[in-house]
């Protein structure tokens, strides 16, 4: 018996420390891939920005004229508006600051703001998009600030959601023109399970060890305390558990959705289904009459009503979850505007 209880008492020492050096190691690796997280979602941000201003620049037909120098690097920067001429010294702080470089994409930038036109909302949409399929549940948030020449106030705009404004997931501030008066500071809230890299060998050592001890410790105890009376009684959850049918599958028509492992297949057919289909597809599913409201499809996909722009990404949910049934005629998401939602209705 003494042995027993020696065997029982390191067992449980063991168990417990490895526990602590997983938690431990799993800590120092979610903090790790934060910081590479948010090294990614900078990059991303200044591809997606770059881009996008490029291309809103082409769709405002205007042109820009570089005037050639004495070869001389310029050390100045000059405007002409409306309100005046005005004029900034080149400083190289605020240039290496740049979201992109500012003699080139900042001057495009500055432009698109004179007409209102600088794509914030697309920067901001395709962004959070991106970062989304590179690690699920990501929140992206921007806040631009401008202050015109030769005005003491302060535009600020932000696209994404506010809430997650705070120190932690700030990434940083960047300027956007060429003469320095709009600035962004982009947020990330990453979810941390999705930072973790679970092929590091220490990871995967010590959660090794730990399944082993908890999961032998049961077997052992068995082995040396076996009771019948215990036994009979531990079978009876089971056979009730045995007993629960949990619906998995769920059927649109030609259509089998799997919830659980996330696929369309149709006539034998798999039909490529992302996270949110998904979750749209369930949620439709789940609801009577095949029938989601607009705020329904919001929470659903785990967007917030206050987000701007959250029309527009439900419409475009909507039309990637109909692109799906394009075999099948009989199936098609409808909007219901009395309903003042969308309803997926299959015909015979």
């Amino acid at each position: 018996m003494k042995r027993c209880k020696k065997i029982l008492i390191t067992w449980i020492c063991a168990t417990v420390a490895s526990a602590l050096f997983l938690v431990l190691a799993l800590h120092n690796n979610v903090r790790q891939g934060l910081v590479v997280a948010k090294g990614v979602a900078i990059q991303t941000l200044r591809e997606v920005a770059e881009r996008d201003v490029n291309r809103e620049f082409v769709r405002l037909d205007e042109y820009i004229v570089y005037r050639s120098g004495s070869g001389k690097k310029p050390t100045k920067r000059k405007f002409l508006s409306e309100a005046g001429e005005f004029e900034v010294i080149i400083d190289s702080l605020k240039e290496a600051q740049g979201l992109y470089p500012l003699e080139t994409i900042g001057v495009k930038a500055d432009i698109l703001n004179g007409y209102e036109k600088f794509p914030l909302t697309e920067i901001g949409l395709e962004w959070e998009s991106e970062m989304a399929e590179r690690y699920r549940g990501a929140v992206c948030t921007l806040s631009l600030k401008i202050r015109p020449l030769g005005k003491d106030t302060i535009q600020e705009t932000t696209v994404g959601n506010k809430t997650i404004c705070v120190p932690q997931n700030d990434l940083g501030t960047y300027y956007l023109d060429d003469m320095y008066t709009m600035t962004l500071t982009a947020y990330m809230q990453p979810v941390w399970s999705t930072c973790v890299d679970w092929t590091d060998p220490v990871l995967q050592l010590l959660s090794g060890v730990l399944c082993i001890l908890l999961l032998g410790f049961p077997v052992y105890a068995k082995m040396r305390l076996p009771s019948k009376k215990e036994t009979a009684d531990a079978r009876i959850p089971q056979k009730e558990t045995d007993n629960e049918t949990v619906k998995s599958t769920y059927c649109f028509g030609k259509y089998t959705f799997d919830s659980i492992n996330h696929t369309l297949t149709v006539e034998g057919q798999l039909v490529s289904c992302t996270p949110q289909n998904a979750r749209l597809l369930l949620g439709f599913a789940k609801s009577p009459d095949l029938f989601l409201t607009n705020d329904e499809i919001v929470r659903t996909c785990g967007w917030s009503l206050d987000d701007i722009g959250v029309d527009g990404r439900r419409r475009k949910a909507i039309s990637s979850l109909n692109k799906l049934f394009a075999t099948d005629d009989s199936v098609a998401i409808r909007f219901i505007s009395e309903k003042k939602g969308y309803q997926i209705q299959i015909s015979n």
